[in-house]
């Protein structure tokens, strides 16, 4: 009997001849500030951290509260916990009025949160229900990328979205672009009557190369912003990664019925009585395939995140031609164009509130990189840099390893979150004079009221001791 365990996982492993698919099957298409300003209930624990959130109420000495957590850069946790009064050192609560703020806050918050769609569900199953999609109305087109399939189209006051995509990820990417315009609206408020911009989601990327070829693009930018035509374009598989999705899920159904016939064979040949040894083995394949889904839900995820960075890189850049600085009262000039755009891709959205005081954890670790080889362009050069060094594809790793795209991010994250410069008068100015031909470096030492070398030296010192919260503080 002493070879009757070994042999049977031996059988085991061939009954369950085949593994999970891996994440590596699914592919995407491409590749103070920052802090919390809401002011919490605190629950002193007799050990452990305090929790921080809106305590609902003290029934006979247990504490009954919502934990509230807002990490930079993060969408809102929260979850609800009842502590017993032995556990509690004290609780210090807001007065009222603050009580109150914070309540409606937080039921804001949990209302939203509500009607959010899962992104994975929504996009993912062809049977996913979007809540809210019934305030999203949709009305069928011509596609205009061949002239003769249907699409879909959405018209909204700052944009217009056609796609050829299956109507519940047109009518997510309408709900995610209605928030982004919003916040948009309410961190720089429009200075001009500007017009809608066309944003073009193409469902394959055959479909965004046809796109692309038309519009006379020749270089491979998943993503981009026509300002002539006022148009956004912006390449995401989507036929391809549901297609795969569906394959890998079909084949993990598969494999879970393997593992159950194979159970069932083994109960009914040891009687019911399986050995700790064979159970072991069935219950970490379901762990494998369990793990294997989460994987590829994640990389989904991510694929879902890529593609709205990018509509919100490219859309900041429609709002501020069209609605804050148009090209005829006289425009950003580009490295800060670039790298407001770059800030607000990775804001978070959520109460009303745009969310972008956090430093990008992979942008700020490039920044120390390049600061600590030097390669990095001067200041002088980055404020006399125009189009040309910003011709690296609008795709998020190329950008992170491009030193033009990397000191725009800076220098915009400094003069926004430091400087506070971001809607003021100074910069309608400083627009102004670039507009009537000043130079670049002249009309930046009057926006800063520094000298050029002064402020360079200023600047660094801010990048060297920025951390990823938004925080300025000694190291690194």
């Amino acid at each position: 009997m002493k070879h009757t365990v070994p042999f049977l996982l031996l059988i085991v492993s061939a009954c369950l001849d085949c593994t999970p698919t891996s994440p590596v099957a699914l592919r995407a298409a491409d590749g103070a500030p920052g802090g919390d300003d809401w002011r919490y209930d605190v629950v002193h624990r007799k050990k452990g951290d305090p929790y921080r959130g809106l305590v609902e109420a003290l029934d006979g000495g247990d504490v009954r509260m919502w934990c509230i957590v807002r990490n930079p850069g993060r969408p809102t946790i929260f979850y609800r916990i009842t502590l017993p009064r032995a556990e509690v050192d004290r609780v210090e609560m807001l007065p009222d009025l603050e009580h109150e703020i914070l309540r409606r806050r937080f039921l804001g918050l949990r209302e939203e949160h509500r009607q959010l769609p899962d992104p994975l569900k929504a996009l993912a199953s062809e049977k996913s229900v979007v809540p809210g999609a019934d305030k999203i109305k949709l009305h069928e087109m011509v596609w205009r990328g061949d002239g003769k399939s249907k699409a879909l189209a959405y018209r909204s006051t700052y944009f217009e979205l056609e796609s050829n995509a299956p109507r519940r990820v047109v009518t997510v990417a309408a709900m995610q672009l209605e928030q982004v315009y919003a916040a948009y609206f309410r961190s720089l408020p429009p200075r001009a009557k500007g017009r809608p911009t066309r944003v073009l989601l193409p469902q394959s990327l055959d479909d965004y190369r046809q796109l692309a070829r038309g519009q006379g693009v020749t270089f491979l930018n998943p993503a981009f912003f026509d300002p002539a035509k006022n148009q956004i374009v912006s390449a995401f598989d989507w036929r391809q990664m549901s297609e795969e999705i569906e394959r890998i899920h079909r084949d993990h159904v598969k494999l879970r019925a393997k593992v159950d016939e194979c159970e069932a064979d083994l109960r009914k040949a040891y009687k019911g009585e399986i050995p700790t040894e064979l159970k072991a083995a069935l219950s970490e394949q379901r762990r494998s395939i369990q793990a294997a889904d989460a994987r590829n839900r994640e990389t989904f995820a991510r694929a879902h995140h890529r593609l709205f960075q990018r509509l919100f890189h490219e859309a900041f850049h429609a709002y501020l031609l069209n609605f804050v600085y148009p090209s005829r009262d006289g425009e950003l000039p580009r490295w800060l164009n670039e790298g407001l755009a770059q800030i607000f891709e990775t804001a978070v959205f959520e109460v009303g509130e745009l969310r972008i005081g956090h430093a990008d954890k992979e942008r700020l670790q490039a920044v120390r990189q390049a600061l600590g080889k030097e390669n990095w362009p001067s200041l002088v050069d980055l404020l006399r840099s125009g189009p040309k060094q910003f011709q690296v594809a609008h795709d998020r790793d190329k950008q992170i390893s491009d030193r033009y795209y990397l000191a725009s991010w800076g220098l915009a994250f400094y003069l926004t979150f430091d400087r506070k410069l971001l809607g003021t008068p100074a910069l309608d100015d400083y627009v102004r004079q670039l507009k009537r031909g000043t130079d670049p470096v002249e009309a930046f030492a009057a926006l800063t009221g520094q000298s050029v070398a002064t402020f360079e030296a200023d600047f660094r010192r801010y990048l060297n001791h920025l951390h990823d919260d938004g925080r300025v503080g000694s190291g690194k």
